[in-house]
């Protein structure tokens, strides 16, 4: 699927490409170098009280707490990124600014642990949630 102008996806995180990941499907990989520490990009979205409205778990989102979800309605590059728990990107407290774990050079996968997010309780006990789970370190 294409969206806007033709795009995969809107790019949140300059300096990346969606490419084929040993992961899983696609992931979210490095064009060039970040330090361990620096911003990579911020999120954003509406904020969704997804005890309200449980069905904005089908859309791309992350959690600012386990009833909050910043929700996005159209598909970014930091959808694809996938989990590991080992992960090299976090999230700070604020659930918007997304931060290098650790030196990145081009060429890496960039990864989240889902599970360092207040994520809602119904995701840990999904399909999906607990599959993730798991997950023995990358």
């Amino acid at each position: 699927m294409l969206l806007l102008d033709g795009e995969p996806c809107i790019d949140t995180i300059p300096g990346t490409e969606v490419e084929a990941s040993g992961v899983a499907g696609r992931g979210l990989f490095a064009r060039r170098a970040w330090s361990s520490g620096e911003v990579l990009g911020t999120l954003d979205g509406q904020v969704v009280d997804v005890t309200r409205y449980p069905a904005v778990e089908a859309l791309e989102w992350n959690a600012l707490a386990p009833d909050r979800l910043l929700v996005r309605a159209v598909r970014t590059s930091y959808g694809f990124m996938n989990h590991s728990p080992d992960a090299n990107v976090a999230i700070d407290d604020d659930g918007r600014t997304m931060r290098a774990a650790r030196d990145l050079s081009p060429g890496d996968e960039l990864t989240l642990d889902y599970f360092a997010q207040p994520v809602p309780p119904a995701y840990l006990t999904s399909d999906e949630g607990r599959a993730l789970r798991a997950v023995g370190p990358a």
